[in-house]
């Protein structure tokens, strides 16, 4: 049951639980096998590779005879892409205050070439659609702790290596304005909206001038659900930009599944002192970037399922932008 008991029409959605192309935990190095043993106690009885997830690494729950149970990532120099995002999420997570809800960091290393990390194994379950209400609740009481906890920036995370977020891929409707891109093809509610859309995503670069930090890649997938909690996991790159931009690429997902993405944003913590100018901007620039696309996306680095996620978030953030600028 959604918020609003809008019904969206849009491209079909993810089975966000099923989109990873993984390796095996079999075809791991022998040295990196080793070690999660050593960390485990004792040789994994059993392992659940994790179905949800965009990049290639190892990802997976893996438990020992004595009941220890660790969440291990692991990945190799190639492709450098998703060592260097796994070995930034083992760091970036172990620097993050402990009010963040996120999972405990329980070892990190470089073995040979390979990076791993073994995570606090949580006791939930991933991010599914249909989402319920009460599923939207946890989330976002898990955002507005994490985004409190970060604010200011804890030192122990700039020193880990925040950096800031560029709005280069976030300005679309403005290149093709300019004659810069080629136009893209539009969902129904913004078609002959180009124009429109380009004054309004104009603003992006200056909302990204901050000394806030955020997740930097908030989606529902990205959260463990619990019984009463949820833990924010991924936290590969946290950047310096508004929290409540992490907020709205959420309920981007959730106005997709017919929540009402509008009320739920301008009742979090994170949307006070935000203009609805602002918002606007926000949804125009994740737009544009969303119906952009990643064409040549290399399969050695991400799955597959990110386009069909692209795809359906696109019409998601168009619909929601749409309903806000009265676009019918």
């Amino acid at each position: 049951m959604t918020d609003s008991g809008r019904t969206f029409r849009g491209a079909e959605p993810l089975d966000y639980a099923d989109t990873a192309i993984r390796p095996s935990y079999a075809s791991l190095p022998a040295s990196v096998r080793a070690r999660i043993a050593v960390e485990l106690g004792g040789e994994p009885v059993a392992v659940t590779v994790a179905g949800g997830g965009f990049t290639t690494g190892f990802a997976g729950r893996v438990r020992s005879a004595s009941g220890a149970e660790l969440f291990v990532k692991a990945a190799g120099a190639h492709p450098p892409e998703v060592h260097g995002l796994y070995r930034d999420e083992g760091r970036m997570t172990a620097a993050l205050p402990p009010e963040v809800p996120a999972p405990a960091v329980r070892f990190h290393a470089d073995v040979d070439d390979w990076t791993v990390t073994g995570f606090e194994a949580l006791q939930g379950e991933p991010f599914r659609l249909p989402m319920r209400p009460e599923a939207l609740d946890l989330m976002l009481s898990a955002w507005a702790v994490a985004a409190a906890a970060l604010d200011p920036p804890p030192p122990e995370l700039v020193a880990a290596g925040i950096r800031p977020k560029t709005a280069e891929n976030l300005r679309v409707f403005q290149k093709i304005a300019n004659g810069e891109k080629a136009p893209i093809a539009l969902p129904p509610k913004l078609e002959r909206r180009s124009v429109d859309l380009a004054a309004i995503e104009s603003g992006i670069d200056r909302i990204f001038v901050t000394d806030q930090v955020t997740h930097g890649d908030l989606r529902p997938d990205n959260f463990v659900l619990g019984r009463d909690r949820a833990w924010i996991c991924d936290w590969s790159k946290p950047r310096y930009t508004p929290p409540w931009v992490d907020t709205v690429n959420v309920l981007i997902v959730a106005n997709g599944d017919g929540h009402d993405a509008d009320r739920r944003f301008w009742t979090h913590p994170t949307a006070e002192g935000v203009t609805g100018d602002e918002l606007d901007t926000v949804l125009a620039a994740i737009t544009g970037a969303l119906l952009d696309g990643w064409d040549d996306a290399p399969r050695a680095i991400v799955s597959p399922a990110i386009h069909v996620h692209m795809r359906w978030a696109a019409s998601a953030a168009a619909d929601w932008l749409a309903q806000r600028r009265g676009w019918v």
